[in-house]
This record gives structure tokens, C-alpha cells and sequence, in this order.
């Protein structure tokens, strides 16, 4: 198995997966140094910048993987803002880089291309749930480089005849994630202001977004279940078939928190421009895998904010 993005927040929950669930060979590559306890220090893992061609060539000729996931990306909408440019070429050069090895390699090797629900837009309430038939109608740079992507993978497909396997994944959380991603960013602040390093105030952005959100856990699951399974040059939505709120969220880890803590709303953690809803239909995933999502919300949210207590050095209140 060869991951790319192996040091990102799904990356090494997918490292950690296959190395003990599914007990196979993983190389990771990622942009960091490895670092000591992560999952994929049990593997084998290469420090590879996905946009040089020559180290993802050497990586994948040496290595020649059976089963690829492609997850190497610049993931964050804000950040894609300010830096249109790179979000775009880690998109299409890096996963041009991969292909391009892969097909040197012999063309054989199945392959995962993680794609974004982010893809499909600002949708009306009669376009719901989405389903891998709707309409890209991308918003953001970031949902722009993800449909590079996609169309990128479906072109190797169809053009060269590489296996290749695309999901539309919808939010996912869980224990790890960056600050800089809604869920993460509230049980970080719950978890300060329990410490006493932060005043007893959440800053917020937009709490009426409705996102359908997955534990990162069951994500990869799917992962695995359809590179596996799936069909080539097929596309599968990713997700759980629940959609809550912003909000929603926030009440259930305040009611988590051991302290009372008040709610200010941010300008600066407010989007130039945000999709007010996504739900997605999930059918074809559950068809071609059996999967199901098996952790419920109010677990992955305590666990995330058990994650930032232990983080932050204070245990349960």
C-alpha cells in the first residue's frame, strides 16, 4: 500500500488502519519529517514533496504499490483563499507526478483519488441529498482544485486505462484534526478555557452551515472498502447520511465542557463565501461495500475533545 498525504490528519488514521486492521505493508510519503509515534513509523515512511517529480517517480518505481491512496493535498477552504496558486498545482502537477509514476510502474496498480464533496457547491433544498450524478458547481478554490482533480483521475482512466477510484468525501472529524477545521477548533477552546488559558468565550464563525460529518475512523473504512471493491473510473460520495448543524455541534461540546462558556461570533472565522448546506446520499458506497458508519457523533466529538484535553494537559473535569 503507498499512501501520499501519509502525514496529514487522514493520512495517518489510514496508515493506522492498514497497518492494524487490515495488517498489510503501507509506505507513506508526506511533506514533514516523520515524526516519533506516528502511525506510520510502523510502516515505512518517506519524507516526498508530492509536486517533485523525480522523488515521487524514485518512490514509486522502487516501492511499485498494488493499491494507491491519493490524499496529498493543500485541505484547507480558507487557506485556499489566500493562496490560489498552490492549492491548484499540488491538485493537478502533484497528481500528475503520481500518475504519471504509476503508469511507468505498469499502469496496474489500483488506485484512490480523494476527492471533496465541496465539489457540488451551493445547492438549493430540492437538490437533496446529493448524489454522484448532481452537478459540480464549485465555490471555493479549494472545491475548484478538487474538481482538477477529479476530471484528472477520470482522464487516466479513460484515456490509459488505470484503475482508478474517486470519492467525493463530505466533512470528516476526529481525534488529531488541525485546529483550523470547525470541530477541532471548538474542543480546542473548550479544552484551553477548562485549563484556564483561554477566557471563558468561544469565538465562532457561521453556526447555521449544515455539514454531513464523518468519524475520520469509519472514513477510512470506506477508504480501504473501496479501492478495494469499488469500480474503476467509478465515483463514490463519502459520507453518513446524517447532516447537523454548526450549531449542533457546538451545544453538544458545551454540554461536554465542566465550565459555563459564552458564544462571540468572529468576523475572522466567517468565509468569503460559504455553502449553506451539503447532504449527501451515500447509496452507491453502501452498494458496492456493505459499509456503514459505525461511531456515533457524540462519541467522535468526545473523543476529539479528549484529545485536545490531553493536548493541552488537563484530563476529564
Amino acid at each position: 500500500m503507498l499512501i501520499t498525504g501519509a502525514d496529514g490528519f487522514v493520512g495517518g488514521h489510514l496508515a493506522e488502519y492498514l497497518l492494524h486492521d487490515v495488517k498489510t505493508e503501507v509506505l507513506g510519503l508526506g511533506l514533514r519529517p516523520a515524526e516519533p509515534g506516528a502511525p506510520w513509523m510502523k510502516g515505512e515512511y518517506r519524507q516526498c514533496d508530492i509536486l517533485d517529480r523525480e522523488a515521487v517517480r524514485e518512490a514509486v518505481l522502487s516501492y511499485r504499490p498494488g493499491f494507491v491512496f491519493h490524499l496529498a493535498a493543500q485541505s484547507s477552504v480558507r487557506r485556499s483563499w489566500e493562496d490560489w496558486e498552490l492549492t491548484c498545482s499540488i491538485a493537478l502537477d502533484g497528481q500528475r507526478n503520481l500518475l504519471e509514476a504509476l503508469r511507468e510502474a505498469g499502469g496496474e496498480a489500483r488506485v484512490h483519488v480523494a476527492c471533496s464533496a465541496e465539489e457540488y457547491g451551493r445547492v438549493g433544498e430540492e437538490e437533496l441529498p446529493l448524489t454522484e450524478d448532481s452537478p459540480l458547481r464549485p465555490a471555493t478554490p479549494y472545491a475548484f482544485s478538487k474538481v482538477l482533480q477529479d476530471y484528472l483521475a477520470v482522464f487516466y482512466h479513460q484515456a490509459y486505462g488505470m484503475p482508478v477510484i474517486r470519492t467525493r468525501a463530505f466533512n470528516q472529524t476526529g481525534p488529531g484534526q488541525a485546529p483550523e477545521f470547525v470541530v477541532s477548533d471548538f474542543a480546542r477552546q473548550v479544552a484551553l478555557i477548562e485549563a484556564g488559558e483561554q477566557e471563558p468565550v468561544i469565538r465562532v464563525g457561521n453556526l447555521e452551515a449544515r455539514r454531513d460529518f464523518s468519524d475520520v475512523r469509519d472514513l477510512v473504512r470506506a477508504y480501504w472498502g473501496l479501492l478495494e471493491k469499488g469500480e474503476p473510473g467509478g465515483v463514490y460520495n463519502v459520507c453518513s447520511g446524517r447532516v447537523v448543524s454548526v450549531r449542533e455541534i457546538l451545544d453538544i461540546l458545551l454540554g461536554m465542557a465542566g465550565v459555563p462558556i459564552n458564544i462571540l461570533q468572529d468576523e475572522k472565522k466567517m468565509r468569503p463565501l460559504d455553502i449553506p448546506v451539503l447532504a449527501g446520499d451515500n447509496s452507491r458506497l453502501r452498494a458496492a461495500t456493505g459499509w456503514e458508519p459505525s461511531i456515533p457523533l457524540e462519541r467522535t466529538l468526545s473523543d476529539v475533545l479528549e484529545w485536545w484535553r490531553e493536548k493541552v494537559g488537563r484530563r476529564t473535569p
